[in-house]
């Protein structure tokens, strides 16, 4: 029963978590640009027309404004897309092996961010940190992730290659992105 509850609870925060990194990489120009639409379905609807009636609107008898009706700030085409690619893996694929594959990807981001974290304690011990635990909190914890990815990929190595080729195709795109931004002077096709 506990299990359950805490997978759910994990479930409902990478749902949280999914549509606003989707949101972020749309907008820098990783993803096209109708994943980062917030508070509707479907394409962004900027338009002089629709921004007049966004405006606020004046009542003729009194000089008061009335504010608009706020929109959502929900991701909605970015949980849309992750509902459907969710629903297609499990539909189309292993279940056991697509934990594998989430658990292999989610921990080595784990153990690289704590160790990036670590690094910078000590490489730039001036910035400004509000929230500093003991180091030993840090090196216990990239241990541990660090150990479950080695485990995983011991017990898993065709969804940890997977992972290595995904990874691969994207620094490949970065790369790819990064020098085009170069020759064109900065300015590359999706990050404006």
């Amino acid at each position: 029963m506990v299990i359950c509850l805490v997978v759910a609870g994990s479930l409902l925060g990478n749902s949280f978590v999914a549509g606003r990194m989707t949101v972020a990489a749309a907008r820098a120009g990783w993803l096209p640009p109708v994943l980062s639409v917030l508070g509707r379905l479907g394409a962004n609807p900027t338009t002089a027309h629709e921004e007049d009636e966004a405006a606020p609107l004046v009542d003729s008898d009194s000089a008061s404004a009335v504010a608009a009706p706020a929109e959502s700030d929900a991701p909605i085409n970015a949980l849309v897309l992750s509902t459907i690619l969710s629903a297609l893996y499990i539909l189309l694929g292993n279940f056991r092996a697509l934990l594998t594959f989430n658990g292999l990807g989610e921990y080595t981001f784990f153990f690289l961010t704590v160790v990036g974290a670590i690094l910078l304690r000590y490489r730039e011990p001036e910035l400004d940190r509000p929230y500093k635990p003991s180091v030993l909190i840090p090196i216990i914890f990239a241990l541990v992730s660090g150990f479950v990815v080695v485990r995983g990929a011991a017990f898993a190595p065709v969804q940890a290659l997977v992972l290595l080729g995904v990874w691969g195709l994207g620094l490949a795109f970065y790369w790819a992105q990064k020098w085009l931004a170069g020759r064109n002077g900065g300015l590359s096709a999706g990050g404006i």
